[in-house]
C-alpha cells in the first residue's frame, strides 16, 4: 500500500512538474504579449503626450511674440531705437528667448543685445514672414556663434500694412526635455523630423541625416516596408510599427505635428518590454516553485498523515489492544479468504477460560489482563500461518485451524491445554486455568456468524463436562435450540389466544379411594404439533422469566373453576397450584396471587400452594417469609418433590408445611428392592410424625397402592387412579362423586 502510495506520488508530482513548466511558458507569453500591448499602448500615449506639449510650447512661444507685436506695432515708426531696444531686451528675459528681434520693410534691424546678422538670413526671414505671417525655421547655427538655434517670427503690420517682422532665437534645450520619453525609464527618444525624413530636434542630437534612409535596411513587422513607410509619413497619417535592426527590437510611433508638416518620431527597444517580462516571469517563477514545494510538502505530509492514520484505524479497527492479537472485526475479515487457503479442511473453536472472574477478583485486572496476555502469546506460537484466531471478547477466543480428523484434532487440543496450563497458570498460587473448546467441523457453506453460533452451542455442552471439554457440534443440539426458539416466538400468542389449557389430576384417599383434591397441570396444544409435554416448555420459561405469566394464568383458571363449580352447586375440592421458584424473589407474587383469588371470590383454604424441594433448599429463608405469609392468609402449602436428591430432612426442620407430596422415583423398582421398602416406611413415618399430610406421587399399580395404604400414606396420585383430564371431564368426575 505504502509503495502504490509512492508511486502515485511521483506520478503527481511528474505530472504537476508539466502542468507548471507549461503554465510558466504560457504565462510567459501571455505576459510578454501583454507587456508589448501596454508598452504600444504607454509609447503612443507618452508619443502623443510629448507630441502635444511640443505642439503646446511652439503655439505659446508664438502667441507671446505675437503680444510682443502688438506693442511694437504700438511704437510705430521705431524713431527711438534705444527704447524700442531696452524693450526687446526686457522681453528676452522675462520670456526665455536667446534674441529678440525687429527688422523694418527697408530692411534695418533691431536687437535685444549688441550682435548683426548677416544681410541673407535678415532678408530670408523677412520674406517668409510676410508670405505666411509667421515663420518657425528649422534648426540652423546662430549666426553669431554657430549654436543650434530655432528662429520663430511674426509679421508687423499698421493699419493693415506691412512695416516689418519681430523674429526670435529659441535654444533647442527648451524643447529637447520633451523628447526624452521619461515615463518610458529614458529607455527610449523622441525626434521632430521633416516628411522628408530630415531630423529637425532630437533629445540627442542625431547621427544620420535622413530617417528613411536609416531605416532602409531593417526588418519591419507585419507587412510593412521602406516604401510604405515613406508613403504614409507623405500622407500625414499617424501610426505605429516595429522592426528589428542591428540594436534589436524596437517600436516606432509616427505622429503628425501641427508645425511646418513635421512629425514626431518615437522611438522604444524591446528589450525594456522583454526586461519587464522576465522579471514579472522570474517573480511568477518564484512564486510557482514556493507554491509547488509547499504544495507537494503538503501532500507529502497528507499521504504521510493518511498511511498513519491507516494504521492506527487499522490497529483500532483489527488489533485487540490489550493482547496484540487480531480482534473480532479482523477474524470476520480475513476468515473466507482463510478458509478457502485451508481448502475446506478447517475447525472453527471457540474457548474461553473458566471461572476467569475467580481470576479478577482474586489477583486484580492486571494479573488476569496478563493471563490472557499469555494465552494470546501461547496461540501465536501454536497457530500456522495459513490459520488464524482472535480474541473476540473478555477471555473469549476464536481460532480457525487446519482439521483432518477428530482423533488428530482431540490430541492438538490437548497439547494447547496442556502448554496454556503450564504457560498461563497464575504465580504464587494455586489456581491454575482450566480452558473449555467448543468445536464446529466445517463441512458445508454457511454464513461464519452460523458456524460461530454452532461452535458456541458446543462450548455450553464444553463446559458441562467435568472431565472432557473438548466438545464437537452435534446437530441434535441444533434442532434442540431450534424448537426453544420456536416455542419462545408462539409462546405470547399462546397465552393471549388460549392454547394453554388447564388439566386436574385428583388426589385420592387411599382409604376409601374417595377424590379429596386435585392438582392443576398445564398442558399446550399447539395447532402444527399438537400437545406439548410440560417437559419440553416449562424450563425454557423457568429460563426466560415467562413461568411468572404462566403460573398466575393456571392460578387464574383454577380459581375461576372453583367459583363456577360453586354456582353450578358441585363440591369444592382443593387444589394444588404449582409456583415457580422465581416467585419467591419477586415482591409482587402474593399480592398478586392474593388479587386473582380474591376477584372470584374463592375461599384461600381451597388453594394449595406447591413448592419444589429445590427451590426451597436453594433460599430457605426467603421461602420461610413466604410460607409463613401464606399460612398467614389461609393457603395452605405443599413441598413437591420430596426426597429429589435435597436436604429434606434439614428443609422439614426449618419449615412448616401442610403437606408433603413424594416423589415418584421413591416407587422407581421398588417392587424388587426390599431396601426401598424400609425408606419409604421410614420417610412416611418421620413424616406422619410431624402432623404432616403424606401424598404419594406416581401410583400407577395395585401393588404400589397396597404398599403405600399400608405404610400409611393419606392421598394417592397416579395413573392407577386417574390421568390428568381436562376441566369439563374432571367435572363430571367431581359430580359423579358427589352422587
Amino acid at each position: 500500500m505504502q509503495r502504490i502510495s509512492f508511486r502515485l506520488f511521483i506520478g503527481f508530482f511528474m505530472l504537476a512538474a508539466a502542468i507548471i513548466a507549461a503554465g510558466v511558458g504560457l504565462y510567459w507569453k501571455q505576459v510578454s504579449d501583454i507587456l508589448q500591448r501596454d508598452v504600444k499602448t504607454h509609447v503612443a500615449a507618452a508619443s502623443e503626450e510629448a507630441a502635444a506639449d511640443f505642439n503646446r510650447l511652439i503655439q505659446n512661444d508664438q502667441q507671446i511674440l505675437e503680444s510682443i507685436a502688438i506693442t511694437v506695432e504700438d511704437t510705430y515708426p521705431w524713431t527711438d531705437s534705444a527704447q524700442l531696444t531696452e524693450f526687446l531686451q526686457r522681453q528676452t528675459r522675462h520670456n526665455y528667448f536667446k534674441l529678440l528681434g525687429v527688422i523694418t520693410a527697408d530692411g534695418a534691424v533691431y536687437l535685444s543685445s549688441d550682435r548683426s546678422f548677416n544681410p541673407v538670413f535678415v532678408a530670408d526671414v523677412m520674406a517668409r514672414t510676410q508670405e505666411t505671417g509667421h515663420y518657425l525655421s528649422v534648426r540652423q547655427p546662430d549666426p553669431a556663434d554657430g549654436k543650434d538655434v530655432l528662429v520663430q517670427s511674426v509679421a508687423l503690420t499698421r493699419q493693415g500694412r506691412p512695416v516689418g517682422a519681430l523674429f526670435a532665437l529659441q535654444d533647442p534645450q527648451r524643447y529637447r526635455p520633451l523628447l526624452a520619453l521619461s515615463a518610458m525609464g529614458n529607455r527610449g527618444y523622441s525626434l521632430i523630423i521633416e516628411r522628408s525624413g530630415a531630423p529637425v530636434l532630437g533629445y540627442r542630437h542625431p547621427d544620420f541625416s535622413n530617417v528613411f534612409e536609416e531605416l532602409a535596411a531593417v526588418e519591419f513587422d507585419g507587412k510593412m516596408t521602406p516604401y510604405s513607410l515613406r508613403e504614409e509619413v507623405a500622407q500625414g497619417k499617424h501610426f505605429m510599427v516595429g522592426f528589428r535592426g542591428k540594436s534589436g527590437h524596437r517600436f516606432l510611433h509616427f505622429i503628425p505635428l501641427k508645425i511646418n508638416g513635421w512629425y514626431m518620431l518615437s522611438a522604444l527597444p524591446t528589450t525594456y518590454v522583454e526586461n519587464q517580462a522576465q522579471h514579472l516571469t522570474g517573480l511568477s517563477l518564484i512564486l510557482f516553485l514556493s507554491v509547488f514545494v509547499i504544495f507537494c510538502a503538503l501532500i507529502f505530509y497528507i499521504l504521510h498523515m493518511r498511511a498513519y492514520s491507516n494504521r492506527q484505524l487499522f490497529t483500532t479497527a483489527f488489533v485487540d489492544q490489550l493482547t496484540g492479537a487480531d480482534n473480532f472485526n479482523r477474524m470476520c475479515e480475513q476468515f473466507s479468504s482463510k478458509l478457502a487457503g485451508l481448502k475446506g479442511q478447517a475447525a472453527l473453536i471457540i474457548f474461553d477460560i473458566n471461572k476467569f472472574k475467580v481470576i479478577n477478583d482474586l489477583h486484580g485486572y492486571e494479573r488476569g489482563n496478563q493471563v490472557l496476555q499469555r494465552v494470546a502469546r501461547v496461540l501465536r506460537e501454536n497457530v500456522a500461518p495459513e490459520e488464524c484466531f482472535c480474541r473476540s471478547t473478555a477471555d473469549n477466543f476464536i481460532l480457525l485451524l487446519k482439521y483432518t480428523d477428530r482423533k488428530s484434532f482431540r490430541a492438538r487440543l490437548k497439547a494447547l491445554t496442556t502448554q496454556l496450563r503450564r504457560d498461563c497458570t497464575v504465580e504464587d498460587s494455586c489456581l491454575m486455568i482450566d480452558v473449555a473448546f467448543g468445536i464446529y467441523e466445517v463441512k458445508e457453506n454457511i454464513p461464519f456468524y452460523i458456524m460461530l453460533d454452532r461452535a458456541h452451542l458446543a462450548l455450553e455442552n464444553a463446559k458441562k463436562m467435568s472431565f472432557d471439554k473438548c466438545q464437537f457440534y452435534d446437530e441434535s443440539d441444533r434442532k434442540r435450540i431450534v424448537a426453544e426458539k420456536q416455542i419462545e416466538n408462539t409462546m405470547e400468542a399462546a397465552l393471549d389466544h388460549g392454547d394453554f389449557a388447564v388439566y386436574l389430576q385428583p388426589k385420592c384417599k387411599f382409604s376409601d379411594g374417595q377424590m379429596r383434591g386435585a392438582e392443576a397441570l398445564v398442558r399446550w396444544n399447539r395447532l402444527e404439533q399438537g400437545l406439548v409435554k410440560p417437559d419440553d416448555f416449562i424450563p425454557i420459561f423457568e429460563k426466560n422469566g415467562f413461568i411468572l405469566r404462566l403460573d398466575m394464568f393456571i392460578l387464574e383458571e383454577v380459581v375461576r373453576l372453583l367459583a363456577a363449580w360453586k354456582v353450578k352447586g358441585y363440591q369444592q375440592v382443593p387444589i394444588a397450584v404449582n409456583f415457580s421458584r422465581l416467585h419467591l424473589n419477586d415482591t409482587r407474587y402474593i399480592p398478586q396471587m392474593l388479587r386473582v383469588v380474591d376477584k372470584y371470590d374463592v375461599p384461600h383454604h381451597m388453594i394449595e400452594v406447591e413448592l419444589t424441594e429445590s427451590v426451597i433448599f436453594n433460599n430457605l429463608d426467603r421461602a420461610q417469609n413466604v410460607i409463613n405469609r401464606l399460612h398467614r392468609l389461609g393457603f395452605s402449602v405443599a413441598m413437591d418433590d420430596f426426597g429429589s436428591g435435597y436436604s429434606s430432612l434439614n428443609v422439614l426442620k426449618s419449615l412448616q408445611f401442610d403437606s408433603i407430596k413424594l416423589d415418584k422415583e421413591f416407587l422407581s423398582g421398588f417392587e424388587n428392592n426390599p431396601h426401598a421398602h424400609k425408606v419409604i416406611e421410614g420417610a412416611v413415618s418421620m413424616i406422619k410424625s410431624l402432623g404432616i399430610e403424606v401424598v404419594a406421587e406416581g401410583v400407577e399399580t395395585q401393588e404400589q397402592a397396597d404398599f403405600l395404604r399400608h405404610t400409611g400414606c393419606d392421598l394417592a396420585q397416579g395413573y392407577f387412579f386417574s390421568r390428568p383430564l381436562p376441566a369439563v371431564r374432571f367435572e363430571e368426575l367431581l359430580h359423579k362423586s358427589a352422587e
